[in-house]
C-alpha cells in the first residue's frame, strides 16, 4: 500500500493529521486547478476549502480506482462548475453587464473543456519538474505565492524586496513555467 492510501486509510478511521497530510499534499494541484478557471483569488480559496470539506466527508466513497489526486480534481470541477453557474445566474440578474457576459463565457469555456484525468496527471508532473528546477530566490516565491497563499505583499514584506518586483518576479517565474511545461508536454507527446 503506496503511502497516500496510508494516509487514506488513516483519515477514514478518524485521523486529522492524515487529513491534513492529504490537503498539504494535494492543495497546490486543486488552488492551480481551480485558477485556471476561476480569477478571483478569494472565490480559488473558499472553493479548495470546499473541495476537500466535500473529500472529507465522502473519504469513504473512495474506492482507490483512480488516484486520490484525480479524484479530487474530479470533486474540484463539479464544484467550480456550480460556483461558475452561480455567478452566471447571479450576474444575469444584473441584466447586460459586462460580467454577466463575462461569467457567461468561462462557464461555457470550463463545460467545453473535457476532463482529461491522463493529461492533468502530465501537466502536474510536468509543473513538480518544473518548479524543482527553478533556482532560488525564484521556486520558494512560488510556493509562497500558490502553495501557502501569500500575497505578493506579503512575500515582498518578508523577502525585503518591493511589492511591483515580486510582482513582476510572479509574472516572469509563471512564463518560465508554462515555456518549460510546454516543452516538456511537447517532448512526451513526440515520444
Amino acid at each position: 500500500m503506496d503511502e497516500e492510501m496510508v494516509l487514506v486509510e488513516r483519515a477514514r478511521a478518524g485521523s486529522e493529521e492524515a487529513f491534513a497530510g492529504i490537503v498539504r499534499i494535494h492543495q497546490g494541484r486543486i488552488r492551480a486547478f481551480l485558477g485556471r478557471y476561476l480569477r478571483d483569488r478569494d472565490a480559488v480559496d473558499d472553493l479548495a476549502q470546499e473541495v476537500f470539506l466535500a473529500a472529507y466527508r465522502s473519504l469513504s466513497t473512495f474506492k482507490g480506482d483512480s488516484s486520490l489526486s484525480i479524484w479530487l480534481l474530479g470533486i474540484a470541477r463539479h464544484r467550480a462548475l456550480a460556483h461558475l453557474r452561480s455567478e452566471a445566474r447571479r450576474r444575469a440578474r444584473e441584466a447586460g453587464s459586462l460580467q454577466a457576459a463575462l461569467s457567461e463565457w468561462r462557464l461555457r469555456r470550463f463545460e467545453e473543456i473535457p476532463f482529461d484525468a491522463p493529461l492533468e496527471d502530465r501537466r502536474t508532473a510536468a509543473l513538480a519538474e518544473c518548479v524543482r528546477r527553478l533556482p532560488e530566490p525564484g521556486a520558494s516565491m512560488i510556493r509562497d505565492h500558490y502553495v501557502r497563499g501569500l500575497s505578493a505583499a506579503e512575500i515582498a514584506r518578508a523577502s525585503g524586496r518591493k511589492e511591483g518586483g515580486v510582482r513582476m518576479m510572479l509574472l516572469r517565474l509563471r512564463q518560465a513555467l508554462r515555456r518549460c511545461m510546454e516543452e516538456k508536454i511537447a517532448l512526451e507527446v513526440g515520444r
